[in-house]
């Protein structure tokens, strides 16, 4: 069972989306990225949106670029309408954490001097979501083989 992240960010981030994605990827998580994802003729609001319904959740880079991103700010309204965990990454020294969508909600800071750090927070806790998710799957499993089991002890009885 694949945990899946969408990566929302500026065009002029590319270099923080790669190290991030390529990190993400080593535990085994699946990484959308919507120019990455190649869908010509199709619009785009469309193939994003479409992206983050099939992610588990979303990590939003709110780096100066970002803030000024409207692609950034829809990302955001739709992924929090549908309900996706959100993990902002906001850098150090912005106004980000002022962000009305999401205010009062945790985010974990960039410091663009010491991006490492940020970089094993951000994929720890998203390696741990994963994990998360994988129990409750197994959880899931389990239930289903009961089931499968008492319905086969006791289905045939009338």
């Amino acid at each position: 069972m694949a945990y899946k992240i969408f990566i929302s960010h500026s065009a002029r981030d590319q270099g923080l989306v790669i190290n991030l994605a390529n990190i993400l990827r080593r535990f085994g998580i699946k990484v959308f990225v919507a120019e990455w994802y190649l869908a010509p003729g199709e619009r785009i609001d469309k193939k994003v949106f479409q992206q983050i319904d099939k992610s588990d959740s979303i990590i939003v880079l709110l780096t100066r670029d970002g803030l000024r991103s409207k692609w950034v700010h829809q990302e955001i309204g739709y992924a929090l309408k549908a309900g996706k965990p959100i993990i902002p990454l906001v850098e150090k020294g912005t106004d980000a954490k002022d962000l009305a969508s999401l205010k009062g909600r945790e985010y974990i800071e960039y410091d663009p001097h010491r991006p490492d750090q940020s970089m094993v927070r951000v994929s720890n806790y998203v390696k741990s979501m994963k994990l998360r998710k994988e129990e409750q799957g197994k959880k899931l499993l389990v239930a289903g083989g009961i089931l499968a089991f008492l319905l086969l002890l006791f289905g045939g009885e009338e």
